[in-house]
């Protein structure tokens, strides 16, 4: 068998032990919104965001619909529609992340803002506000925008947690940037 130079055994692996933590940190996000009090994070927002931030477009994909999958169960809402918002937002910041962003705390805030607004105003909208019941703004003074809150201050957790198994388990965008910048350096 053929290897090159750059063939490392331990990649796999190390891919391997990465998505495992990926995924039992999901399913740990998963029980903390399946318990507890009404009000409370959407934690598998921030999650999926930031594994979103550290993979290509395709893990993205996948780590979007399943917590999107995970936070329709927990949530009681229709199957299939936060996984919808979920992948779109989750392929958009693995995008932003590859070509226009770098890994700053401040980047991970902002775009967690917005997909969590964006989510809760969907919601908002399609299953309170359209059915025209009096008071509905109390919902989303009550319910909602404190969860949004909530949701984006417990990126700040999330962001560092990923960011140091992607680093740990050598990430194949942190290793890219790591040669950009020192081809870029060289020049």
């Amino acid at each position: 068998m053929y290897k090159s130079k750059n063939y490392k055994p331990n990649h796999l692996l190390l891919q391997v032990l990465q998505w495992g933590l990926f995924a039992v940190l999901i399913l740990l996000c998963y029980l903390a919104e399946t318990s507890g009090s009404y009000v409370k994070p959407l934690l598998l927002i921030p999650v999926s965001l930031c594994i979103a931030s550290h993979t290509g477009e395709l893990q993205a994909m996948t780590a979007g619909a399943a917590c999107g999958l995970l936070l329709d169960l927990s949530c009681g809402k229709l199957p299939g529609c936060n996984a919808m918002i979920l992948v779109i937002c989750c392929v958009i910041v693995s995008l932003l992340y590859r070509y226009v962003l770098r890994q700053k705390l401040l980047n991970m805030l902002f775009l967690t803002a917005v997909c969590t607004f964006v989510q809760g105003g969907l919601d908002y909208v399609l299953y309170y506000a359209v059915w025209g019941h009096e008071d509905v703004f109390l919902v989303w003074q009550k319910l909602i925008l404190p969860s949004c809150l909530m949701t984006v201050i417990s990126s700040v957790i999330f962001y560092f947690l990923i960011k140091k198994i992607a680093e740990s388990c050598g990430s194949r965008r942190i290793n890219h940037l790591e040669k950009t910048i020192v081809a870029d350096w060289q020049e």
